[in-house]
């Protein structure tokens, strides 16, 4: 954990037994063990460590520790209100695009298995090595997931369907419904009209997104008349030959026509993330 961080004295057991277990605990009472209690955080292996500033800045544009926990905690608590059952009941869980653990964190303690993959030897090297309960897999670009088929009972992905171009955007639908178990679960995030809305009525967001206004107009034509994809390609530190990196917006009609090939569309959960990202959950066949 960052060393300006204040950090509790081990506490008995007792304050805390609701959320001594992690994830496989109480999760509401575990989801408040991370965040700081004013201004003070639990133990470190009492919850996860954070990463040094840097990664947190690269990975969601984040410096603050207590943002960075507090957006996981966001997560976590949204991603378990669309899941069909209860998070730590899943045997093995990929997070597709891990990041530096803004939502693997608050999996500390989950006794399946739980592989973050991620195209970013930087954050692997940082997951593999603080992250005890993560099986941390660095991917190559355009290339199969490192993970035989019929692998996961469960796919978490946030932040990485909202930045691909829409070849790799397929490739990767394709790579998870492989590695997918049959009945598996899927919750992956996307720019959908909520997110291009924000972005339109809210100055932060547009200054956020760094997008030209008359992009930003085409892209709200091409969403409510066009495909329903627009790619806005951006210079990013992941940006090369083999990957290109954006901003990515898809409707709901594309995700139920095209992303229904492959998978049951259980629900499209609008604003699901923060008011912003939307949610998409699905079903392996």
């Amino acid at each position: 954990m960052n060393k300006e961080m204040v950090v509790a004295e081990k506490e008995p057991r007792g304050r805390d037994e609701a959320c001594a277990d992690g994830v496989d605990g109480d999760l509401n009472a575990w989801l408040e063990r991370n965040l700081p209690r004013g201004g003070v955080w639990a133990p470190e292996g009492e919850i996860a460590p954070l990463p040094p500033a840097e990664l947190m800045r690269v990975t969601s544009g984040l410096t603050d520790p207590a943002h960075f926990a507090s957006h996981g905690v966001d997560f976590m608590r949204a991603l378990s209100a669309l899941s069909p059952v209860p998070l730590r009941d899943f045997r093995s869980i990929l997070d597709f695009g891990v990041g530096v653990g803004r939502l693997a964190r608050m999996f500390h303690g989950f006794r399946g298995r739980y592989v973050g993959m991620d195209v970013d030897p930087s954050n692997i090297a940082w997951v593999g090595s603080h992250l005890s309960h993560v099986e941390a897999v660095l991917t190559a670009p355009r290339m199969p997931l490192p993970a035989a088929d019929d692998s996961f009972d469960a796919v978490v992905s946030i932040s990485v369907f909202s930045h691909l171009s829409e070849r790799d955007h397929l490739f990767y639908l394709g790579e998870l419904a492989r590695v997918a178990r049959p009945g598996a679960t899927l919750m992956l995030s996307i720019h959908g009209a909520r997110a291009l809305q924000r972005a339109i009525d809210e100055a932060p967001i547009f200054e956020m997104l760094a997008i030209p206004r008359q992009v930003v107009d085409a892209t709200a034509v091409e969403l409510c008349r066009g495909r329903g994809y627009s790619f806005i390609r951006q210079d990013c530190h992941l940006d090369s030959d083999a990957y290109d990196y954006g901003i990515t917006f898809v409707s709901e009609a594309y995700v139920r026509r095209e992303w229904a090939g492959r998978f049951d569309v259980v629900d499209v959960a609008i604003g699901a993330l923060h008011d912003f990202q939307d949610v998409v959950v699905l079903k392996a066949r």
